[in-house]
């Protein structure tokens, strides 16, 4: 079992739906896991952060746009910062049975729901 990451700040409890399926405090954030048909972990971070940088890389980096838009939204900057640290690890340590997104990122987004190609065949005309 993959252990979720714990609230914000100030922690919080997992919440158990139907079998593969749990919500997550993140820290003034919701985040609901669900499994994929190959037993991964689905983490929807809702508003947790709205670009893929601010937890795929160390130090995070925000997107320009969404910087300003971030800022002027929240309310406690120290929970907003453990939220991301915490599912910035979760992605580093757990990555390959969890794959975390955010509500507002397009790139993921398009990550998610684009088909993997077919590998081109051996021959031409295969």
């Amino acid at each position: 079992m993959v252990r979720l990451p714990r609230g914000g700040a100030g922690g919080g409890t997992r919440r158990r739906g139907a079998a593969g399926a749990a919500a997550r405090p993140l820290g003034g954030a919701a985040g609901v896991a669900v499994r994929d048909g190959a037993g991964r972990w689905l983490l929807h971070a809702g508003d947790a952060y709205l670009y893929h940088s601010e937890i795929e890389r160390t130090p995070p980096s925000a997107h320009p746009a969404f910087a300003p838009v971030q800022q002027g939204a929240q309310t406690d900057a120290e929970a907003v910062r453990a939220t991301r640290d915490r599912l910035r690890a979760l992605r580093r340590d757990r990555g390959d049975r969890v794959t975390v997104f955010s509500a507002h990122d397009p790139w993921e987004w398009a990550r998610l729901t684009t088909p993997t190609p077919l590998p081109a065949p051996a021959h031409p005309g295969d």
